[in-house]
């Protein structure tokens, strides 16, 4: 069952007691990216080998500097399969740079992985993250054979935030992606091999109705997302996606969430809501695991199995 507080995972994460200190107002939101950027930047030593590493890759032409990707490439010979990694972080803070080790041990699974800088709120609310998610792959159709990856195998993934992300940017290129400014790639198809989503944030309502160890901060996080009227947009399809109509569009699924994690019952729920529209769907709910515990696998035990079992699911997903 969860824990009392946020102080347990992010004290795994930082390697040190983290005292908690709930969040009160967005303005506290915003002076914290600092803090969080540095306590997932220091979990990038002992990299794995990679063939490539590209940074600050940009990939709009009219001066928006998201989406940008980090880039990397695996050893052997390509066209590889690809993965859209799409980092977490409560839609306000977060980066690829948080996200490196993890998304270069996929690369080193074999995929050619395309690490995610998206615009965070508050500063750029709901749609713009998304909007970028969805931009992202849609370039990843024209552009990522120059690094050597296959668009036609492609898997999109990423935690909590990002979970939410991943599962909203499918739906939108699967289902529906009406009132997305689709800019100078709009109307591109995107066909999703699979969807790997990791401990998301997939049921907005419960996730308010249901905080957990979010108690007092969830509003916080949906204000600085949806704004200050958010009520009438969290079961918004593109918002929370456990409630889009187009369930029965997605991929194979493939759902990871620690026995620790407050957001154990959205992986639960979008289980059931998927397996309902007979929507392949694969289930790992992982002992003695919290928040974000892919990350360190030095300190949670099943993290780096539960990895390896997200890399051979991946590859079953984007076989020829």
């Amino acid at each position: 069952m969860p824990h009392k507080n946020m102080g347990h995972w992010r004290s795994l994460i930082s390697g040190q007691n983290a005292e908690y200190v709930p969040t009160h107002s967005i303005e506290e939101l915003v002076e914290r990216r600092n803090r969080g950027a540095s306590m997932f930047a220091r979990l990038n030593v002992n990299l794995p080998d990679v063939a490539q590493h590209h940074e600050k890759v940009v990939m709009r032409s009219d001066g928006r500097p998201t989406p940008s990707a980090e880039i990397y490439v695996p050893h052997g010979q390509g066209p590889f399969p690809v993965l859209l990694h799409i980092h977490g972080g409560g839609w306000f803070t977060g980066s690829a740079e948080g996200e490196r080790k993890l998304a270069m041990q996929f690369c080193a699974g074999g995929f050619v992985v395309v690490n995610l800088n998206y615009a965070l709120a508050p500063e750029h609310p709901y749609p713009k993250g998304l909007e970028d998610c969805v931009y992202a792959a849609r370039w990843i159709m024209g552009n990522i054979a120059r690094y050597g990856g296959d668009p036609t195998r492609l898997i999109i993934g990423g935690g909590s935030a990002g979970g939410n992300l991943s599962a909203c940017t499918t739906l939108a290129l699967h289902g529906s992606d009406e009132g997305l400014d689709g800019a100078d790639l709009a109307g591109i198809a995107v066909k999703f091999s699979g969807a790997v989503l990791q401990f998301g944030v997939l049921d907005v309502p419960r996730w308010l109705h249901e905080p957990h160890y979010y108690a007092g901060t969830s509003e916080i996080y949906v204000i600085s997302y949806l704004g200050m009227n958010f009520t009438d947009k969290i079961r918004w399809p593109l918002v929370s996606p456990v409630h889009n109509p187009h369930l029965a569009k997605m991929p194979p699924v493939y759902l990871s969430c620690g026995d620790e994690d407050a957001f154990l019952s959205h992986t639960l729920t979008m289980a059931n809501a998927l397996t309902l529209v007979d929507v392949p769907t694969t289930v790992s709910v992982v002992e003695g695991a919290d928040h974000e515990f892919l990350k360190i696998p030095d300190v949670v035990e099943q993290a780096g199995p539960e990895r390896e079992r997200i890399i051979a699911w991946m590859h079953r997903r984007t076989r020829r």
